[in-house]
């Protein structure tokens, strides 16, 4: 059981009840044998991280315990085990990781029994973080999964959760197939901050297709240069090109974050260090994979509409094989 000798908390045997969460089969996944199988093997997986993370805990190796209950979170989320994270980084004396993961508790379980002892607890933390000059922000969205760009610096991605210097901040959350939210909040220094924002879907665009002209009869060739009359898109397929290319520009340097990050993995002095770089690593990857993404559909775009704004009034080009008594070669004729 994880004590709790270093502030007064009331009896809760926190482990227990995580116990209980591991073991309590959620109703949606009734519905699908496979489903139902799948859930079980995480729920397996989650309780054995679980009983490791509180040895761990009881042998006193708080960055172990620390490690292997958030890798039980990962795979079965609870209150409980938001509070276990919070004590063994208490342990450890890290007082943003304590106090992230007790308003996660919280957050998960407002009306727990022991409510109005942890919130002191938040207070006394968000106070030890403002002596630091920073305070902790906290952003999520509906859905999760956006990526966090906060005064023009990419951060992460949603649920996110660092701290920053107190004062006024701008956040700009963006998430594919979903319109950006930007909002602009003040940071107090002495309290945390939850922003919390449902992410509106992009509206589709209807595209109509042109109606195809009826054949007119030949015509005597003109005498000036129409090669630009069936241009119909403008500057639209340039512009798409660009903003293709800026996109794979942005993956480039989440890429090049990325590594940066896996590089300060493997030079960590501690388990927790390893976490929390290799955490910033796989969020720097997501975003990495959006920015790509993007982009490559965007240059896909433009090159089409290049494609299909080319000049309609110009002659249909033809190619074909023409064999003399030399040889045999291609021919090809009209606009290309």
């Amino acid at each position: 059981m994880i004590d709790s000798t270093r502030r007064p908390i009331p009896r809760l045997c926190a482990l227990s009840l995580a116990a209980v969460c591991l073991l309590h089969r959620p109703n949606a996944y009734a519905d699908a044998p496979s489903d139902e199988a799948a859930a079980e093997q995480r729920r397996a997986e989650a309780k054995s991280k679980y009983q490791q993370g509180a040895e761990a805990y009881s042998a006193g190796r708080f960055k172990d315990a620390v490690d292997l209950f958030l890798a039980a979170d990962r795979l079965a989320p609870s209150a409980p085990l938001s509070f276990n994270i919070a004590r063994a980084y208490e342990k450890l004396s890290d007082d943003a990781g304590a106090l992230r993961w007790y308003r996660d508790y919280l957050r998960r379980n407002p009306d727990a029994s022991n409510a109005s002892t942890v919130r002191p607890l938040i207070a006394t933390l968000a106070d030890s973080l403002r002596k630091k000059g920073v305070q902790q922000l906290t952003v999520l969205t509906s859905p999760a999964g956006a990526t966090v760009t906060v005064d023009d610096q990419p951060l992460g991605v949603t649920p996110w959760t660092g701290e920053l210097r107190p004062g006024e901040h701008h956040v700009l959350l963006s998430l594919r197939g979903y319109a950006d939210a930007e909002q602009s909040l003040s940071l107090a220094a002495d309290q945390p901050l939850d922003v919390n924002v449902r992410l509106e879907q992009q509206s589709s665009v209807a595209v109509e297709a042109a109606p195809i002209p009826a054949a007119a009869a030949p015509s005597p060739a003109p005498t000036k240069d129409t090669s630009s009359h069936g241009k119909k898109l403008g500057v639209v397929p340039w512009v798409t090109l660009a903003a293709g290319t800026a996109a794979l520009g942005g993956a480039l340097t989440f890429e090049l974050l990325r590594r940066s990050a896996e590089s300060d993995a493997k030079g960590a002095d501690s388990q927790l260090e390893y976490y929390d770089h290799l955490q910033t690593a796989e969020s720097r990857q997501t975003t990495a994979r959006v920015f790509l993404g993007t982009g490559g559909a965007l240059l896909v775009a433009g090159g089409l509409m290049l494609l299909l704004d080319r000049d309609t009034s110009s002659h249909a080009a033809s190619a074909g094989l023409i064999c003399l008594p030399g040889g045999c070669g291609l021919t090809a004729r009209g606009n290309f």
